[in-house]
């Protein structure tokens, strides 16, 4: 990411379960963005931004926070966790003690994400012993087919409205939804900071897409080629992890990149159901979040901060079920629930969640 598009939190690796907005979830090689059910995962890898991260693996030997090296090989999984536990929230204290822009705020980030990233992955190697599943090498992401279905639907309505452009994804991980949307006929795009992960995309998509797919730091890669070339954009699980002094950065890049009455899409865990990052192992519900989370917003935050941003339309879905998220064709309701949100804390927590995940306060889709 700037700082952050490194992104996605890092939580212990769990398999996704089907029904949740949003989650993180570590698979081989590191976190990855996921749509889980039950409680949100704390696991999670940034996806798109400061200095590319690379996650080769000389002997598990990992950094702590304070600059001293051990090697994890041979730990129990318990061990594992705990050293995530304790070194994730250093890690990003770190993070935010660092100056806006500044060197050391990108080599903390670079540090952080690669240690906990290599925890994770031998976590999901032992996961997978243990359950006597393939553990297969890289980053996979865990994607929920409601989210697919949103951006095609988002795609179609577009080209009916003659707004131009195809698909960019900020933190495409492996490029699963990528390669299924552009299965689908669309051009796609996007940005990621693991060179591996690069490779991997590559592989599911036609060379045609390869010049469009993008190394690097949001706010700092040249990106004078795409602006206000796609119709939709789409992050999942980034939001929370970029540094709260960067975040408008990150949307006005963003920004750019639409055509006029282009659309973004914003998937990001709401802070009514926090923790959802590594906070969750050893704090209880309603904790802040003190891991790679460095900020859970609420859903009136979000729509306050992307319509700083210029967006002309915030609005979150009406409903979302089992099998599909329905868009909100009224903007007074977003409204309506911006302004009852608050109402969730004197709820019993089990029912805020599903108040959140049902109602689509995970989910924010801006217009331009």
């Amino acid at each position: 990411m700037n700082p952050p598009l490194l992104l996605h939190a890092c939580k212990s690796p769990k398999m996704p379960k089907l029904d949740s907005l949003q989650s993180f979830e570590t698979n081989a090689s590191a976190a990855v963005t996921t749509l889980t059910a039950g409680k949100p995962s704390r696991n999670s890898v940034p996806q798109a931004g400061i200095a590319e991260i690379e996650l080769d693996d000389p002997g598990l030997e990992v950094e702590r926070a304070d600059g001293t090296q051990c090697n994890i090989e041979g730990w129990s999984y318990h061990a594992l966790e705990q050293f995530q536990c304790e070194q994730e929230p250093l890690f990003a204290r770190a993070i935010e003690r660092t100056r806006k822009g500044s060197v050391e705020r990108a080599d903390v980030i670079r540090r952080a994400y690669t240690s906990i990233c290599t925890v994770l992955e031998q976590m999901a190697r032992l996961e997978s012993e243990e359950t006597q599943e393939n553990h297969s090498a890289g980053f996979s992401m865990g994607m929920d087919h409601r989210y697919t279905d949103l951006i095609l639907e988002l795609l179609q309505e577009q080209e009916a409205s003659s707004v131009p452009g195809g698909l960019f994804e900020v933190g495409f991980s492996s490029g699963v939804l990528l390669s299924e949307i552009a299965n689908a006929g669309y051009v796609v795009g996007g940005l990621e900071v693991v060179q591996e992960l690069l490779d991997q995309a590559k592989t599911k998509l036609a060379a045609e897409h390869h010049d469009r797919l993008l190394l690097g730091d949001l706010c700092k890669t040249d990106l004078s080629n795409h602006v206000g070339r796609y119709s939709v954009v789409y992050w999942n699980d980034v939001f929370e992890h970029i540094p709260v002094d960067e975040i408008s950065d990150y949307l006005s890049v963003i920004y750019s990149l639409l055509a006029p009455g282009g659309k973004l899409v914003t998937i990001t865990p709401n802070w009514h159901m926090r923790p959802s990052d590594v906070t969750d192992v050893f704090k209880p519900p309603r904790s802040e979040a003190v891991g790679f989370h460095l900020k859970e917003y609420t859903a009136g935050e979000v729509c306050r901060l992307v319509g700083k941003a210029g967006f002309r339309r915030v609005e979150t879905p009406i409903f979302i079920s089992r099998s599909r998220i329905y868009q909100s064709r009224v903007p007074v309701l977003t409204r309506l629930k911006n302004l009852l949100e608050p109402l969730l804390e004197v709820m019993p927590y089990a029912i805020a969640v599903q108040m959140c995940r049902r109602f689509g306060l995970n989910c924010t889709i801006a217009t331009k």
